[in-house]
């Protein structure tokens, strides 16, 4: 981008010394021959002459070097200005790979509805103009061929004599990112809908051999434990997949009511405050009754459940300090409500926070090896907020501790008692 925008201000520089040029052989022409002054300013012509010529071969090679450079880079790049009298979008400097979008090769100087089939990315630049900002959008050309592109479109006022407001137009292709992702989400469905069905009978028949009453030695049924546990822990897996497939889905549809996430919070607690009894972990709640937000009550008690459950498993395996978890629930400014979960556990290195909501991503997978998860809880609790339109704020220090912070839009319930009323 600061390339394109150094060879336009170059060549403008050379038109304004040219310009110059012409200024002073008008001035010569108008001196008479046998004035002394002549000979002076024709020497010094004949100078700047042979400087400017140096300095166009230079500005030449370095215009092509960077040309050059333009054509092999794999993103489209376009420079466009608006004309205001036609109302039209003028394409001033196209590289090879925007090339690749148009339909004639006869194509600088042209507008761009007589270059490019596909409207798409003409509606885009347009909306730039409109709302004079930078954009920055995943779209869809149709030509020629069906492609998908990150376009990024930059604002920038070159040196011109009109002084034209220019956009600099750049496409990525992820047209196969698009198809890789649309394959692992097929995977997915496809492996976890025939793997549900025979641990569903594993596990079945793992449990009823448990509870007959036929005379088992201890290790079988030790081995029996073992693979009802597992399959379990297989089950569990296999529906968190089925809920990945699901929340990806464009047409997933959220059951958004008004809430009380007071009643919400305290529920996940209750489940966690039995499951910790024997494991050296104190709970701590401190919520704000009758706080009310608008989600999906099923989702959001998966969000509390995940965010917990990794704070209860980092903070159990800390081998020194206090072993606590403190659950909050509070109105914050405005009409914010917030939800925290700190612990005193092992922490999250500083190098690792901004991957932890990563689909499979486990952090430190040396150290938490001894944990059980597959790092989809935290991708799945971002799936969630992100259609809520919640926040989620991680600070984290290695050894000393986790706190996670979600920031919803809601109300207490007196608010909504009034605002009803």
């Amino acid at each position: 981008m600061v390339v394109l925008y150094y060879v336009v201000t170059a060549y403008m520089s050379l038109k304004k010394e040219t310009s110059k040029l012409k200024s002073s052989i008008s001035r010569v022409l108008s001196i008479s021959a046998s004035d002394p002054a002549t000979e002076f300013l024709v020497h010094s012509l004949e100078e700047k002459i042979k400087d400017l010529n140096k300095k166009m071969d230079i500005e030449k090679r370095k215009r092509k070097n960077i040309y050059s450079i333009l054509n092999n880079i794999s993103e489209a790049i376009m420079l466009v200005f608006y004309n205001e009298s036609s109302d039209r979008l003028i394409l001033d400097y196209a590289n090879k790979g925007a090339q690749n979008l148009f339909i004639t090769s006869d194509f600088l100087g042209k507008t761009l509805s007589e270059i490019l089939e596909d409207h798409t990315l003409i509606d885009l630049i347009l909306k730039s103009y409109r709302k004079n900002e930078n954009l920055k959008e995943e779209i869809i050309i149709y030509s020629p061929k069906k492609s998908f592109f990150n376009c990024e479109i930059k604002k920038v006022t070159l040196d011109t004599e009109h002084e034209q407001n220019y956009r600099i137009v750049i496409l990525r292709d992820i047209t196969k990112e698009k198809e890789l992702d649309l394959m692992r989400r097929e995977f997915l469905t496809v492996m976890s809908h025939e793997l549900k069905t025979p641990l569903t009978a594993i596990h079945g028949y793992a449990e009823t051999l448990l509870m007959s009453d036929e005379n088992m030695s201890p290790q079988a049924i030790r081995f029996l434990r073992i693979i009802e546990d597992e399959s379990s822990r297989l089950t569990r897996l296999i529906n968190d997949l089925q809920d990945i497939s699901r929340l990806e889905r464009k047409d997933y549809e959220y059951h958004f009511k008004e809430l009380n996430i007071s009643n919400l919070i305290k529920k996940v607690y209750m489940i966690f405050e039995s499951l910790v009894k024997d494991m050296d972990v104190k709970l701590y709640l401190d919520i704000e009754k009758e706080l009310i937000i608008t989600g999906d009550e099923d989702r959001l008690m998966q969000v509390a459940y995940n965010i917990l459950d990794n704070a209860v498993k980092f903070t159990y395996i800390k081998e020194n300090g206090p072993k606590e978890i403190f659950i909050r629930l509070y109105s914050g400014k405005e009409d914010e409500i917030i939800f925290e979960v700190e612990d005193t556990g092992i922490g999250i290195p500083e190098r690792e926070r901004n991957k932890i909501f990563n689909l499979f991503y486990r952090v430190d997978k040396s150290r938490s090896r001894q944990i059980p998860g597959t790092g989809i809880g935290l991708y799945i609790v971002k799936q969630i907020l992100e259609k809520h339109r919640a926040y989620i704020e991680v600070d984290s220090e290695e050894q000393q501790g986790t706190l996670i912070k979600i920031i919803f839009k809601g109300r207490s319930l007196n608010e909504t008692s009034r605002h009803n009323s």
